[in-house]
């Protein structure tokens, strides 16, 4: 066997199923904690939809919020995990793109358009060409509610992770290999931020120090890699680990310091990793969600506000919870419908294989290239 075909396959790693495709490594546990990741935002806000709609006293979802947080740990991870330096920055930059770019500009224009023709359907999404153009080239900016989003507001989370991306890229770009550069660029940038006080929304935004979750995930990557039979041997510690973090976060819900949930996340990431490989019929179903993962995130809150807006008023507590579960179901549908339209090489890969003359600055495009470069769309995969 040469080594070509030695570097597209890969054994079963930490009980992870790990399949080469074109030499992308896919963990399918991490992939499935996608899903859970998404799903747990969307009871998040289906609690804040109770609570503001409906009169409840509380999010009773509120911890439904540290989804994000396990979403920037993978992510850390990931792109430490997948990241070949060797193909060069562009490489990287173009996956990264061609990953997050379609779904959140299609949503964002949408919402735009509903903003301009329809406004009464929203609640305090304003449109303007600054806050557009800011949106759709994640430059944070200040909404006129105060808060620092864009139009699509779950938005916020894809500006730290195309910021993580180019600090990843950069690193490449003045030829550092390893994945401690962009580590160590994480932490200074947070640093550098506590140092300097800059009255600028950008600045702030940037340095917020819940881009050290993005390194946590570099970390467990760096671990993962070198004592690979260590998280085979510990899974049991990982997981009573876990269980201890997550209840002392239950019992501490004041604590507002990004390490009350990024500790609890890079701990049930690195339990994670430690899953036993099975293929059956749920952890396929499971896998698929977790593609859809990302639709799921981004396009929930608005498959919540039609139910808002169709429900008629002073439903009962039960019909309520009864119609929340049915629009959540609702909402996972919609994002696996979103992921497949998206992912269809047909209406995709011919804009790629048109831009294919770039192949010269060290892209390959079009279905001869790894399966299409629109699998990248899928949130693990690369």
């Amino acid at each position: 066997m040469g080594p070509a075909a030695m570097r597209t396959m890969r054994p079963e790693i930490g009980g992870t199923v790990v399949e080469r495709k074109s030499g992308r490594p896919k963990l399918h546990s991490l992939q499935i904690l996608r899903f859970v990741a998404a799903f747990s935002v969307v009871l998040f806000h289906l609690g804040a939809t109770y609570k503001a709609e409906f009169g409840m006293e509380r999010n009773i979802f509120l911890i439904g919020s540290s989804g994000v947080d396990i979403f920037f740990v993978i992510s850390g991870f990931i792109i430490a995990y997948t990241a070949d330096p060797d193909r060069g920055p562009l490489h990287f930059v173009w996956r990264r793109i061609v990953r997050i770019v379609p779904l959140y500009w299609t949503l964002t224009f949408g919402l735009a358009a509903i903003a301009l023709l329809m406004p009464r359907l929203l609640n305090s999404t304003v449109v303007d060409a600054e806050s557009l153009l800011k949106s759709l080239f994640f430059i944070p900016y200040e909404a006129s509610s105060g808060d620092t989003r864009p139009i699509l507001f779950l938005g916020w989370t894809l500006n730290y992770e195309m910021f993580f991306y180019a600090l990843y890229a950069l690193c490449i770009e003045t030829g550092f290999r390893s994945s401690l550069a962009p580590l160590v660029l994480v932490l200074t940038v947070v640093a550098a931020g506590r140092l300097f006080e800059v009255d600028n929304v950008v600045w702030e935004f940037y340095t917020n120090p819940i881009i050290l979750e993005f390194a946590l995930g570099i970390v467990l990557c760096i671990l993962y890699r070198r004592y690979t039979d260590v998280f085979a041997k510990s899974a049991r510690y990982l997981i009573l680990t876990f269980i201890a973090a997550f209840t002392a976060r239950l019992a501490l819900p004041g604590m507002t310091s990004i390490w009350a949930n990024a500790i609890v996340a890079a701990v049930l990431v690195a339990a994670v990793l430690t899953a036993p490989a099975a293929k059956t019929p749920l952890s396929s179903l499971l896998v698929l969600l977790g593609d859809a993962s990302y639709s799921l995130y981004l396009s929930h809150p608005y498959v919540f506000q039609l139910w808002i807006k169709a429900s008629p008023e002073r439903l009962g507590v039960a019909t309520q919870l009864v119609m929340g579960a049915i629009t959540s179901v609702g909402a996972v549908a919609v994002s696996v419908a979103l992921y497949r339209l998206l992912s269809r090489r047909d209406s995709f890969s011919a804009g790629i294989s048109a831009a294919g003359v770039m192949g010269n600055a060290g892209f390959c495009f079009g279905p001869r290239c790894e399966n299409g470069a629109v699998r990248a769309l899928s949130m693990i995969d690369d």
